[in-house]
């Protein structure tokens, strides 16, 4: 162990010193999830509307939408009622931008809804097409129930029936009345990363495999120079060697994504969730990207075609894993594909953490998969290291 400590802390300087390795796998992913976490902000919906209401009525009918449906917007924080004294002042005050919507209540609307005679209520959009929606379903909402009341009253009629005084008053009653059913919106927690931190952790997980082939590399480089046959003609095992990569691969790595978790929070205002539980995200993070940069290594004989292929791979594990856009928004395939890549599951996990309550049992699916993928891939490629310490 010690000779391989000494090994990873010899490429670690070589590394370090050499500015491209750092511009590249800490400098240009920082830039790009600042860049991008700047660019594309998080959508944070916050529709408010002015209601302006004209009230021709002033009967029960009129106050029970105003008091009723209407008020319930204003309950709900996204609507304030603004009351006017004729249509003419409510089409100034739309077109003016000082409502987003108004509400024309004809006069003798009670009495034709008692009498079931047709009306009209009207709604007049400003420039906003939202707001006119929300108020028109509103409106309708509640004429929908009105209409429902007619209708029973119609087909009583209708069927030979009679609806004495103190029967209709009732039905009207109800009709205006809060309905018997309570509704409720339970929102769910949410389970979804701010866009800063999102893309704080896929410009992480993609260029972290930029920063754990140097590990790997380094071996090709120590066997075309040549200092391979001196490492070998000394009493250093093999295993010394390959470990001795692995470890520097795996310290750069963590540090790579270590620099940008603290970046990021300070500069993005990302939100990576639970200290601890993210620190273990990215040592399983790093173990998987180490296996694989490790077994692409060996896929190739010189250290160009190695990092070539490693960025071929990163890439491609990057588009199919989400990286570049939020697996919410891609196609279902995509989807379930994304889930045989490490990226994947770590933003997964991302996700899961942006939950105040989650626990490591909520993010552990994400840890075994990717310590299992960096010790599948690892595995392999450490027997197939063996070959590039023969001196070429």
């Amino acid at each position: 162990m010690r000779v391989a400590l000494v090994i990873a802390g010899r490429i670690l300087r070589q590394r370090l010193r050499d500015r491209s390795a750092i511009i590249f796998a800490v400098l240009t992913p920082l830039g790009l999830a600042l860049a991008f976490a700047a660019v594309i902000p998080d959508f944070t919906p916050n529709f408010h509307v002015t209601v302006a209401v004209v009230d021709g009525d002033h009967g029960v009918a009129a106050q029970a939408l105003i008091q009723g449906p209407l008020d319930g917007l204003v309950t709900a924080g996204i609507a304030d009622i603004k009351t006017l004294a004729s249509e003419a002042d409510a089409r100034t005050a739309v077109s003016a931008d000082e409502a987003g919507a108004a509400v024309i209540i004809p006069a003798g609307f009670t009495e034709a809804i008692h009498n079931g005679t047709p009306t009209r209520l009207r709604v007049l959009g400003g420039s906003g097409p939202t707001s006119r929606e929300v108020v028109r379903a509103t409106v309708t909402s509640f004429a929908n129930v009105v209409g429902a009341g007619q209708l029973t009253l119609q087909t009583v009629v209708a069927t030979g029936g009679t609806v004495d005084a103190s029967s209709l008053e009732r039905i009207r009653t109800a009709l205006l009345a809060d309905s018997p059913i309570a509704v409720t919106d339970a929102t769910a927690a949410r389970r979804q990363a701010t866009l800063a931190t999102f893309y704080g952790a896929a410009m992480a997980i993609m260029f972290v495999f930029f920063a754990t082939q140097y590990g790997a590399l380094a071996i090709l480089t120590e066997r075309r120079v040549g200092t391979l046959n001196r490492l070998l003609a000394a009493p250093i095992s093999q295993g010394s060697v390959i470990l001795g990569g692995s470890i520097a691969g795996l310290l750069l790595g963590l540090l790579a994504m270590s620099v940008l978790v603290v970046a990021t929070t300070v500069l993005a205002h990302a939100s990576w969730g639970s200290p601890p539980l993210v620190g273990a995200l990215i040592i399983a993070a790093v173990i998987a990207a180490v296996g694989i940069s490790t077994f692409v290594a060996t896929l190739a004989k010189t250290v160009e075609q190695a990092g070539s292929l490693n960025a071929i791979v990163a890439l491609c594990l990057s588009a199919i894993g989400g990286v570049f856009i939020p697996l919410s928004q891609a196609p279902e395939i995509l989807a379930r594909l994304s889930l045989i890549t490490p990226h994947a599951w770590f933003l997964r996990a991302i996700d899961t953490l942006a939950v105040p309550t989650a626990g490591l049992a909520d993010i552990l699916p994400s840890l075994l998969v990717l310590v299992t993928i960096g010790i599948v891939t690892g595995g392999i490629g450490l027997v197939r290291a063996r070959g590039a310490l023969v001196p070429a």
